[in-house]
């Protein structure tokens, strides 16, 4: 495999190449620079934050002590995206915000937490809470609400039960808003290229 070096890309060129190249294995290490970074950030952001302010969560409290507790894997995710040739998959796992949790000691206002990974990358991401609007957020647009955790480091595919069918989410998708709101991110050229925007264009047709 080809060794990119991409520490010393501009934010702008990773995401021009994510968004324009047809080169597999510089897609692949792209994307996993991206979410490097985001990591980075995500870590000093948190780190600099105040102590007594509610800590931003871009996925449930069960998936970052996961990724915590156990190493990244061996394998680069670069390595499992042309493996895997990008699969489609879809979870569904149960998601109190740390601010409800206090005020609400019985779980009666557990949210859920929806992901669609595209390879090993996040593609498209729900949050429904009761009392709330749902949360949309897709790549591109929204990087710095979602999951930056690769799938590997989630630990999703290890949790039973967490799976759901491709059509489980996208009904709901759907429900809430999501062809509208994807649709709007790629015509306002915000959202970053995945097998979900490709199906919507193709829908669209």
């Amino acid at each position: 495999m080809k060794k990119y070096d991409l520490s010393k890309w501009k934010y702008a060129e990773l995401r021009d190449a994510i968004n324009t190249s047809c080169d597999i294995e510089l897609l692949a290490a792209c994307r996993e620079e991206f979410h490097r970074r985001l990591k980075v950030y995500h870590a000093w952001k948190s780190k600099n934050k105040k102590r007594n302010t509610e800590a931003e969560q871009r996925a449930p409290k069960s998936v970052t002590d996961y990724a915590q507790q156990n190493p990244a894997p061996p394998v680069p995710a670069r390595q499992q995206e042309i493996t895997m040739n990008r699969q489609q998959r879809y979870f569904r796992i149960p998601f109190i915000r740390p601010a409800d949790q206090y005020k609400d000691p019985q779980n009666k206002k557990k949210g859920w937490w929806y992901a669609h990974f595209d390879g090993p990358w996040i593609a498209r991401q729900m949050e429904l809470h009761p009392d709330k609007q749902p949360i949309l957020l897709v790549a591109g647009k929204d990087d710095m609400e979602m999951c930056e955790l690769s799938l590997e480091e989630t630990g999703l595919t290890r949790k039973r039960g967490a799976e759901i069918l491709p059509r489980q989410f996208e009904e709901i998708w759907e429900r809430c808003g999501g062809i509208q709101y994807l649709r709007n991110a790629i015509e306002s050229k915000q959202a970053r290229p995945t097998y979900a925007t490709a199906m919507l264009q193709n829908l669209l047709k």
